[in-house]
């Protein structure tokens, strides 16, 4: 979809900070900056790179970013107050899909392989199982953050296996940049995050990959742009504007990955080689394992996945509530619907593909299929659940 440039003169702000975290999945907001997409639009953009997810919603939350790459369940906890001050967030857009990985330690993989008629996830359990009998502490595993998609697709995973995530493990946070040195000292047993850290912990040697989010949930949405519901309120014709040089920005990062890695090399201060593996779906999962095609490890545009799907919402609330997250008396619905906003999306891009049907299933496809939309069929990709459970938003 070709956008226009911007010449509206009714632009609420034109100079914006944005936060970012140094992952793969930033990559919509420095490709709109260095590719002039934001400029386009009128906008003058000054990003800014943060330390943790909780730095990144206490100053959206203040007013001191405009606005920033989010976790996903992240808009609905800080809607609610949970962990934090409580102000209304919403999203209009989804940075992607995919990307996560669970990553553990060489000698933890080595107890898993001696389990090789089993799955990973059995296999696992038998090695957790092996700890307690033994009166070994606990596998410490890492998350970036208690809300976030690779804490709930984690839990998620753990439980599918027959692992009690809050009573079998002890799940810690740190922020991603920090995971792959908690490993080397051996104060963690493992993380799961997003691209590059995986890529980086198996490059070095201190860790191989057991599992990636793909294999959790197929194409399950990940990072979004998040504002405050009053910014959003405020400024409707900027935020239109961010979308549409971050929708520009996706599509070209579709077709353009090797170009994505050297761009995100100078801002995360990583090799491109070790960025290229998530990047171009030729993963290993080892350092000393072949490379596999994995080719919706990181999926930016394609799937319509830049879409704020309700149901994805739902579902990732739905999980919150399953882990007690959740204060009593939540209306999960109500939540979804002032968090996500596929309005402002189709403000944004009336031409992009809009689902003929709100409410959708996950889980039941198994590979690709069609969706409707009012502008015709549509390509998605599978969003099959690893228990094979079905789930449709109400």
């Amino acid at each position: 979809m070709e956008l226009s440039v911007n010449s509206e003169a009714n632009l609420e702000k034109t100079h914006l900070t944005l936060g970012y975290m140094p992952l793969t999945d930033c990559l919509p907001l420095i490709t709109a900056l260095e590719n002039g997409y934001f400029a386009e639009q009128g906008l003058e953009v000054e990003l800014r790179q943060e330390v943790s997810w909780a730095n990144i919603r206490d100053k959206v939350i203040v007013g001191h970013l405009d606005g920033a790459q989010m976790l996903a369940p992240m808009i609905m906890a800080t809607t609610l107050g949970l962990s934090c001050l409580q102000k209304p967030m919403v999203t209009a857009f989804s940075l992607g899909l995919n990307g996560n990985a669970l990553t553990l330690s060489v000698p933890l993989i080595e107890a898993i392989n001696r389990y090789d008629q089993l799955n990973s996830g059995e296999a696992l359990a038998k090695v957790v199982q092996d700890r307690k009998t033994q009166g070994k502490a606990a596998l410490v595993i890492a998350s970036v953050f208690p809300y976030s998609c690779h804490t709930l697709q984690l839990k998620y995973w753990l439980a599918a296996a027959g692992i009690n995530p809050d009573t079998d493990i002890q799940l810690v946070v740190l922020p991603p940049s920090q995971m792959v040195d908690h490993l080397a000292l051996g104060h963690i047993d493992g993380f799961i995050a997003g691209a590059p850290w995986n890529s980086v912990s198996i490059s070095t040697g201190i860790g191989n990959c057991l599992t990636t989010s793909y294999s959790i949930w197929q194409n399950s949405p990940e990072k979004v742009f998040g504002v405050t519901a009053d910014w959003a309120e405020e400024n409707p014709n900027t935020h239109i504007a961010v979308i549409k040089a971050l929708y520009k920005a996706c599509a070209w990062l579709e077709d353009h990955r090797a170009e994505a890695a050297s761009l995100l090399s100078s801002y995360v201060g990583i090799e491109s080689s070790t960025l290229l593996p998530a990047l171009s779906g030729n993963f290993a999962f080892g350092k000393t394992t072949s490379a596999v095609a994995m080719p919706d490890m990181l999926v930016f545009n394609r799937y319509l996945a830049n879409y704020p799907f309700h149901c994805h919402a739902a579902f990732l609330i739905e999980q919150m509530a399953r882990w007690q997250d959740l204060p009593a008396g939540v209306d999960s619905k109500a939540l979804a619907s002032q968090c996500y906003r596929p309005d402002i999306y189709q403000q944004a891009l009336p031409d992009s593909p809009i689902p003929n049907e709100p409410r959708l299933s996950l889980g039941e496809h198994q590979g690709n299929w069609q969706l409707n939309t009012q502008q015709g069929g549509i390509d998605m990709g599978g969003d099959a659940l690893c228990d094979g459970q079905v789930f449709v938003s109400s």
